[in-house]
């Protein structure tokens, strides 16, 4: 067994300035993301929250009205990503939010690399058979795509009343 000395401890050598934060923007976003945030206190550290936007192809051919719903899709995120930051500011934490579009996993890794982040926390839901079948959960992918330690949210009892953060 691997014992910590003293000295480590008092003077630590992590230093977290940088967070990035992946969210989907579901009700699960808002607990990791007060997580992060409490995180962010405790290193005086700032948060970078990152929503990778997926457009889902609902024909073959897209005409008009596909890309007005891929576009509708977009703005939402856009809102609900602006009012998830609006919350974390006002925990008087330093918050700012991008918006990507392609895949999560492979999106996440080189922006952590170009904002130089010292922490990655995203989300893991537990994905059922089929989805763990088809990889859909992201977190593994991101973190074996990572250039800094990822640290995957596991919410017990996921209710967003214990959160603290609240959207519409």
């Amino acid at each position: 067994m691997t014992t910590v000395e003293p000295d480590l401890v008092k003077n630590p050598t992590v230093s977290v300035h940088k967070i990035l934060v992946a969210v989907d923007l579901t009700e699960h976003s808002k607990l990791t993301t007060s997580y992060a945030v409490a995180i962010a206190k405790c290193f005086n550290s700032s948060v970078v929250l990152v929503h990778v936007f997926e457009p889902v192809a609902f024909y073959d051919f897209p005409n008009e009205y596909t890309y007005q719903l891929v576009d509708e899709q977009r703005r939402d995120c856009e809102m609900r990503l602006a009012e998830l930051t609006d919350t974390v500011r006002e925990m008087k934490v330093a918050c700012q939010s991008l918006l990507l579009i392609g895949d999560p996993a492979e999106r996440i890794g080189p922006l952590a690399r170009e904002l130089e982040a010292d922490l990655i926390v995203t989300a893991s839901h537990h994905p059922k058979f089929m989805a763990r079948l088809f990889n859909l959960d992201k977190a593994p992918q991101i973190m074996r795509r990572a250039p800094c330690p990822v640290l995957v949210y596991h919410d017990k009892a996921e209710e967003v009343g214990s959160a603290g953060i609240e959207l519409r």
